[in-house]
């Protein structure tokens, strides 16, 4: 497990998911059909709440992920809230809320770079699968790094959909 998935952090989830519901009824997601997602941060000159989101792109061309390291703001709408506190804290970068739907997973695929994932709302039945290790359900109240440049997919098996704080995984603590 401990090259492919590493807990790095504890985290207290309640002042978060209490952060969260003041928040969530204004926020602009993006709709997929697997997922819906916001941006908590933007390059300059980007759409503030769809710059970070997914596009399978950036799993692809290491190239894109590099200009997230330069020039990034958090979306104006996450300012001076525990989100912006959790990302300086963990120098993270293209940061994003992703809810997994009920019963849906990702296709298998490699992402460019790893990802830190923060487990805000999940339940047992919501999975990382990797070819190399046993399926894995992360908890709430702890920060992971994940290496997700190796084949994986995420499965919710579950009827409720799930939550996470995603980011580029480049953690420096």
């Amino acid at each position: 497990m401990t090259e492919l998935i590493k807990i790095v952090g504890e985290i207290d989830i309640t002042p978060i998911l209490e952060s969260y519901h003041k928040l969530e009824s204004n926020i602009q997601w993006t709709d997929y059909p697997t997922t819906k997602q916001v941006g908590l941060q933007h390059r300059s000159g980007n759409d503030i709440w769809a710059d970070a989101v997914g596009s399978s792109a950036y799993n692809f061309d290491p190239n894109l992920n590099k200009t997230w390291y330069e020039n990034t703001s958090i979306n104006p709408y996450f300012k001076d809230t525990i989100f912006e506190e959790i990302i300086v804290k963990y120098n993270m970068t293209r940061t994003r809320l992703i809810w997994v739907k009920p019963f849906r997973c990702y296709s298998f695929h490699m992402d460019s770079e790893p990802r830190l994932h923060m487990p805000l709302i999940t339940n047992t039945q919501c999975f990382f699968v990797f070819k190399e290790m046993p399926i894995y359900h992360m908890a709430t109240g702890k920060l992971y790094w994940v290496n997700t440049t190796k084949a994986h997919t995420f499965i919710n098996c579950s009827n409720e959909p799930r939550l996470h704080l995603i980011s580029l995984g480049r953690f420096d603590q």
